[in-house]
């Protein structure tokens, strides 16, 4: 059984390459590893098409890997799905997995959070906690983690099973702009299903904090939350009203993308 991790690169090959670093080192659940990189300016392609078939060979968990290269931007969101997409179609995995470009993950973080989840079905969704503040810690069938009662889980390291994918279908790449919100969209979209989300005990690390988040990338995030939230906010109200499918359906064929 192997699970499916998806990651969505743009520029910051610095970050890149000490998150699949710290990834392979500390992934010890067999995956495959998708990987689509929206238009980057450096050498991120070049780099991952040199680094991924050499890394396999020597990592046992390390099953297979697909780089998908989108001459343009496309956003996070279509981003996330064009690696949903594949995850699904091209591999039977039972759990897929999101990753950001610029964290780092506790050893051993993808087998603990699925063993949370088989333990314990209402937990829909189970990730690493980058977050600045630790939740409860609950033990429920012999597992323990954190739980948390409100809010999403982000999508810098989120575990969910396939019966979750078929219930919600594709992260929601139509109501935002380039960045943000699609991670908020789809946990409340979980949270309405009446399913529950949290962590795995160990917390994680943001490399992409403090120094690292500065000028123009950082003003065009905090820009982008601004403006999404007015849209966010309304679609919460319409979900939680019945008022808008929880259901949202992607296809490669909606945009215009390169595939490699």
């Amino acid at each position: 059984m192997t699970a499916s991790i998806m990651m969505v690169t743009y520029n910051r090959l610095d970050l890149t390459k000490e998150t699949l670093d710290n990834l392979f080192k500390n992934t010890k659940y067999p995956f495959n590893l998708i990987i689509v990189d929206n238009g980057s300016k450096d050498e991120t392609v070049k780099y991952l098409d040199k680094i991924l078939s050499k890394e396999m060979e020597g990592n046992e968990a390390f099953k297979d890997y697909k780089v998908i290269a989108s001459k343009e931007n496309l956003g996070i969101a279509i981003g996330r799905n064009l690696a949903l997409y594949e995850a699904i179609n091209k591999y039977d995995s039972q759990w897929l997995a999101t990753i950001d470009n610029d964290v780092e993950v506790p050893e051993g973080w993808l087998g603990e959070a699925i063993s949370v989840m088989e333990s314990n079905p209402a937990y829909a969704s189970i990730g690493v906690n980058m977050e600045r503040v630790e939740y409860q810690m609950v033990t429920k069938n012999g597992k323990t983690f954190q739980s948390k009662p409100q809010g999403n889980l982000g999508t810098a390291a989120m575990v969910f099973g396939r019966s979750l994918q078929k219930m919600l279908g594709f992260f929601n790449y139509k109501d935002f702009n380039f960045y943000g919100q699609e991670d908020s969209d789809w946990g409340m979209r979980t949270r309405v299903l009446g399913l529950k989300l949290g962590y795995i005990e160990k917390m994680g690390n943001h490399l992409g904090e403090g120094k690292r988040d500065q000028g123009e990338y950082r003003e065009f995030k905090t820009k982008s939350h601004q403006d999404n939230m007015k849209v966010f906010n309304s679609n919460v109200r319409e979900y939680m009203q019945r008022k808008r499918p929880l259901f949202i359906n992607f296809s490669p064929s909606d945009i215009n993308a390169v595939w490699k």
